[in-house]
């Protein structure tokens, strides 16, 4: 389990050839498709180009005024937002899992820290998902 969400739950291992004493790696992503997308942005990027060889960076995050009101939750969180006319992210409307057409309205992700509600004009850490992808 990752104490993120959306992205519970994550399998990672090793899978190794018999008689050849070679491995492969192994990663399990979560079913529902924004857990799975998330989840492969966060956890499963950052190992792919590291294994490549290309090295990771973490992405640049923008500090931005959150034009809507969140309750919080007490895991790290991951909202799909977007940016609005006024220069603020306004929130998609449905934040589950399961709604992977909140992924492709939103320009990027808010990462929110575990256990802290988020109050209209605050600044929130914005990931753009040019940074991302």
């Amino acid at each position: 389990k990752i104490a993120i969400k959306p992205g519970k739950p994550l399998a990672f291992g090793a899978i190794k050839k018999v008689g050849a004493g070679e491995t492969a790696a192994f990663i399990g992503l979560p079913g529902n498709p924004v857990s799975s997308f998330v989840t492969f942005l966060m956890m499963v990027r950052p190992f792919v180009l590291q294994a490549q060889g290309a090295g990771f960076k973490p992405p640049r995050t923008l500090q931005v005024r959150a034009d809507f009101d969140w309750k919080g939750d007490p895991r790290r969180e991951f909202l799909r937002v977007r940016w609005n006319d006024a220069d603020g992210l306004e929130l998609f409307p449905n934040q589950s899992s399961g709604v992977l057409t909140s992924c492709a309205w939103a320009d990027g992700l808010v990462d929110n820290p575990a256990g802290m509600p988020i109050a209209v004009g605050e600044m929130v850490r914005f990931l753009p998902f040019s940074e991302l992808l």
